[in-house]
């Protein structure tokens, strides 16, 4: 199998080189990489051009698209556009993954033709060094309505998706007008089109990075989730419609930020 990795970046020099590694060390070396920057301000295409060669030597070919600063989802969809694979994984420029991510996902879809989307469990490592378990399996039921699932509860995370691109093309891509949460809207609006697996192994880790935690952030965050929530109800109940947006507007971080 062959595989097109998708890794936007935004003045990610601090940190990328970290992720860098993690896709230099895959034991699996069918696929390309498509660095897709969001306008840095900082060395961060420096850094990219210098680990060309370094990718180059095991056989994998790395594309750099340079673009304004427009956001993830317009950074994602201009590299979907020169992705040669049917299968495409998502990996922000913060992220990990184990060394056998790749081999695993190959391994799993190769004997199982009948699945569009493999996932896997995920390490959450805070900005304090604490590490947290998202063990996504246990979220999910199979023999549900996947749409109506993610309505309670998101399962997806970035770094550990890996799927079909015609879904995406299906949707035109990401919505450019959410500067975040445009994923999620991308999975709910794929819904029950997805044929879903989640390996109960831990094969990547989600980096928290201070930089991104703000008030004005995590409000902005807030409006797009409730948008795309209320964009995307059909056929989805009424009361699932308001259990879900209860949950995002009085979720933990909110309790966090606003009654301590």
């Amino acid at each position: 199998m062959f595989f097109s990795i998708i890794c936007p970046t935004f003045n990610s020099s601090d940190y990328l080189e970290k992720t860098l590694n993690s896709l230099l060390e895959q034991t699996y070396k069918q696929f390309e990489i498509i660095f897709s920057d969001d306008g840095s301000e900082d060395n961060t295409i420096e850094i990219l051009e210098n680990y060309r060669s370094k990718f180059n030597y095991i056989g994998v070919n790395i594309h750099i698209i340079k673009n304004q600063h427009y956001g993830p989802g317009y950074a994602r969809n201009k590299a979907l556009k020169v992705a040669k694979s049917d299968w495409i994984s998502f990996i922000d420029s913060d992220d990990l993954w184990s060394n056998d991510k790749l081999l695993k996902v190959s391994n799993f879809l190769e004997k199982n033709k009948g699945y569009n989307c493999i996932l896997h469990r995920q390490y959450f490592i805070g900005s304090n060094n604490k590490i947290k378990k998202y063990d996504f399996d246990l979220y999910f039921n199979q023999k549900l309505s996947v749409k109506k699932q993610l309505y309670t509860r998101n399962f997806f995370a970035m770094s550990a998706v890996t799927l079909k691109k015609e879904l995406i093309n299906n949707e035109d891509g990401f919505n450019e007008i959410y500067q975040n949460a445009q994923d999620y809207d991308l999975w709910i609006r794929i819904g029950d089109k997805f044929k879903i697996f989640i390996l109960p192994e831990y094969l990547g880790s989600y980096c928290e990075r201070l930089g991104n935690i703000t008030s004005r952030s995590y409000e902005k965050r807030i409006g797009n989730v409730l948008k795309i929530l209320i964009r995307n109800r059909k056929n989805i109940s009424f009361i699932v419609l308001i259990f879900s947006i209860l949950k995002v507007l009085f979720n933990k971080e909110w309790f966090k930020k606003y009654l301590n």
